[in-house]
């Protein structure tokens, strides 16, 4: 990753008020150490669970709604920002006037971050915060200091700006709230101007049971449905590691290459069906491929889990009595049973 440009700008806004006061940093942010440091860490909470995908409703902007898009438009040109810091300021005050129409909502460090990654250009416009915290001076001595809250983000936005650009037909922007309240989560869409966010963890649930209903329709045994459910889902871990949307057809593509171009039709079928309608391609969340590679289940009683491999191996499903029985149990589990025996 490479960062071209880097500001950062203040809001002040007190909860119960509607006044705020936008406080603009005249120039960019060094990219430094410190800069790089801190990229690095809001792109790693960023990438945890919860992020939301969508596009513009408006790619190229208008008089109503969300200016963004038109900002981008204006300041956007072959690849690099005319005036970094004139974007970032004009689009403050854009956020600060849907942040004033919210009591209940504060202020914060608005931070601007465009960079480069494999050839292709992004925008994160992030909502930090401060924090009291302690320091220690030269002489020892504990003082209260101010520093930036790095712990975990509020809200967060990332727009992949070539895809934008090119008029992508994909999701091209990725946003998620952490555990803002949803006042805050609303202002913040509408801000963006979002067409219809998609949750990750909603869409990786889909998929998951869209390759599940692929093996069941196909009749597929137990082993061969086994491993074609870790193919997929090592191809999404790889999607979800490089932070890249998975392409639906490319899930096809495994489905050729293991079985047949009719079955590979098939899938996309399904994929296409009422049942689904899965996008063309999706931001996978890794949490939610377990279910994959391993069945589980609870009861107040009881939880139980395992990798689905070992199904017809040494687990054994009676379908007729709803029993499930269990060979080379855990060694601690064993020596527990042996113990109340």
């Amino acid at each position: 990753m490479s960062i071209t440009n880097l500001i950062v700008h203040e809001i002040q806004k007190h909860e119960g008020e509607r006044k705020a006061i936008l406080i603009a940093r005249p120039n960019e942010n060094p990219v430094d150490m410190q800069a790089q440091a801190l990229s690095e860490q809001v792109i790693n909470l960023f990438n945890r669970s919860g992020m939301n995908t969508g596009r513009f409703s408006n790619p190229h902007g208008s008089e109503e709604g969300s200016q963004l898009p038109a900002l981008l438009t204006k300041h956007f040109k072959d690849g690099a920002f005319l005036d970094f810091a004139g974007f970032s300021k004009e689009c403050a005050a854009e956020y600060l006037k849907y942040l004033e129409n919210v009591e209940e909502a504060e202020g914060g460090l608005l931070w601007f971050n465009h960079y480069e990654l494999h050839d292709a250009h992004f925008l994160y416009i992030v909502l930090l915060k401060r924090k009291q915290g302690i320091g220690l001076g030269a002489d020892l001595s504990l003082s209260q200091v101010e520093q930036i809250e790095i712990e975990k983000l509020h809200m967060a936005l990332r727009i992949n700006l070539s895809a934008w650009q090119a008029e992508d037909e994909g999701r091209y922007i990725a946003f998620r709230f952490g555990r803002a309240p949803k006042f805050e989560s609303e202002y913040f869409t509408q801000f963006i101007g979002c067409d219809e966010p998609k949750a990750a963890a909603k869409e990786t649930r889909k998929l998951v049971d869209l390759t599940s209903a692929f093996c069941q329709s196909e009749g597929l045994p137990s082993k061969q449905a086994n491993d074609f459910k870790r193919v997929v889902s090592e191809h999404c871990q790889s999607k979800a590691e490089e932070r890249e949307p998975l392409e639906i057809k490319d899930i096809a593509r495994e489905v050729e290459t293991r079985f047949s171009v009719e079955q590979a039709n098939k899938f996309l079928e399904i994929a296409d069906s009422d049942s689904f309608k899965m996008e063309k391609e999706i931001f996978v969340e890794k949490a939610g491929l377990k279910k994959l590679t391993r069945l589980s289940g609870s009861s107040r009683a009881l939880t139980m889990s395992f990798d689905s491999d070992l199904l017809g191996e040494s687990i054994h499903f009676d379908a007729d009595t709803g029993t499930l029985t269990i060979k080379e149990l855990p060694k601690s589990l064993l020596k527990q049973l042996k113990s109340m025996s």
